[in-house]
């Protein structure tokens, strides 16, 4: 077949092709881009790859000088005269934990200090005579990366701190309980009766400069009179902290001041003269409670120290009328713009668990379940007192 001759007035054009040379010269460019890009996205996986590993080490570091600064503080608080002691603890600590490559920290990369923590700065105070607190740094140093030679670096260092209060700091503490009508009934006011005085044989037993008072709930303003009625307590009126005025007529008994005799406290005010369910009128005003003995904490309490309510409960927040659980929750709130951490206790079946568990979330304490049969009841509750107790005197790390 022959091709068409072209229409007239038209001519033919042959259509250009690459020559070799073109192809070739295209195909070394693409080389060149893949090498390049090859090459930053090597660099970046390196890259990655060592930060990774610098975190790795990073967090290993600080549970090393965390667990050192537990074990020393422990140690301070069984032994408050054995410094010596808790430097070995806390090197053993720090030691146990395997950090990097090396896997153990040597023990001239770990630096412990006993000293003091101030509670108002937020800042350890190294030395003193008599140390509560433990600080513990180490230095993972010279630590290899797999791919810093990229970057001229072969190695990295980490070094963290770790600061533990052993149980020590002086605290001021307010036991808020529960006296309403139903501690009546169920064995309620018989479980607190055998229970209250165990809380304080804890504190008193690692006890330095701390003080404890009593306040009961719940009462309502001009209808219980503790003169009247022969009894040692006395009305405690915070002032209208809400706009609430129905909240504002239910308030605490100050059943005892803040107080450093806490074996005098335990045996004259935890006791059946004192605790009396139905004390005073019945009802549960929770949030009332909670802001008066908020309210004395921040007005007799002492600067410096912790300062802590453990609130108990049997029943429900029914006042006032209109808003019991939602006034309580807004006292929750108060309690924590002025740094008190409320630690709850639910006791028996009819308690309003919910809320006390908000409660103490909201100012970063705990909450605790006394419940079960009448039987039960004491027991229980014991076990509970105890456990707030020791969670409030436990080393904690604070840094």
């Amino acid at each position: 077949m022959t091709r068409p001759a072209p229409a007239a007035g038209l001519t033919s054009r042959a259509i250009p092709t690459p020559t070799n040379a073109v192809r070739r010269d295209r195909r070394g460019a693409t080389i060149v881009l893949i090498v390049v890009l090859s090459t930053f996205l090597i660099g970046l996986v390196a890259f990655a790859v060592d930060v990774s590993w610098m975190y790795v080490v990073r967090s290993q570091t600080q549970s090393a000088v965390d667990a050192g600064a537990i074990a020393a503080g422990l140690s301070l608080r069984e032994y408050p005269e054995d410094v010596e002691q808790a430097r070995l603890y806390a090197e053993h600590f720090v030691q146990l934990n395997a950090v990097g490559r090396q896997a153990v920290v040597p023990t001239d990369a770990i630096t412990v200090e006993t000293g003091t923590w101030l509670e108002s700065s937020s800042d350890f105070r190294p030395g003193g005579a008599d140390p509560k607190s433990v600080r513990v740094v180490a230095d993972a140093a010279n630590e290899p990366l797999a791919f810093g030679g990229i970057f001229n670096r072969t190695t990295f260092r980490v070094d963290r701190e770790a600061v533990a209060v052993g149980g020590g700091t002086p605290m001021d503490i307010i036991m808020t309980l529960d006296l309403s009508g139903s501690m009546g009934s169920q064995g309620r006011i018989e479980a607190l009766r055998a229970a209250a005085p165990t809380f304080v044989d804890v504190i008193l037993g690692v006890s330095d400069d701390d003080r404890i008072g009593v306040m009961g709930y719940g009462a309502l303003l001009g209808s219980y009179d503790p003169i009247a009625r022969g009894h040692d307590g006395t009305i405690y009126t915070s002032g209208p902290l809400s706009g609430d005025e129905n909240a504002n007529e239910w308030v605490g008994v100050l059943e005892a001041e803040l107080t450093y005799d806490l074996a005098g406290l335990r045996d004259s005010v935890l006791t059946t003269r004192v605790l009396v369910a139905n004390k005073y009128n019945g009802w549960t005003p929770v949030g009332g409670a909670l802001r008066d003995s908020v309210h004395y904490l921040t007005a007799s309490g002492r600067m410096g120290v912790g300062h802590y309510v453990v609130l108990m409960s049997d029943g429900r927040a029914n006042k006032p009328n209109n808003n019991g659980p939602g006034f309580a929750l807004e006292m929750a709130d108060y309690a924590a713009a002025n740094d008190v951490t409320v630690y709850t206790i639910s006791l028996g079946n009819g308690a309003d668990e919910a809320l006390m568990e908000q409660i103490a979330a909201r100012t970063e304490g705990e909450h605790f379940i006394a419940s079960g049969s009448a039987g039960e009841l004491s027991s229980r509750l014991t076990a509970a007192f105890r456990e707030v107790a020791e969670s409030i005197k436990r080393t904690r790390l604070v840094r």
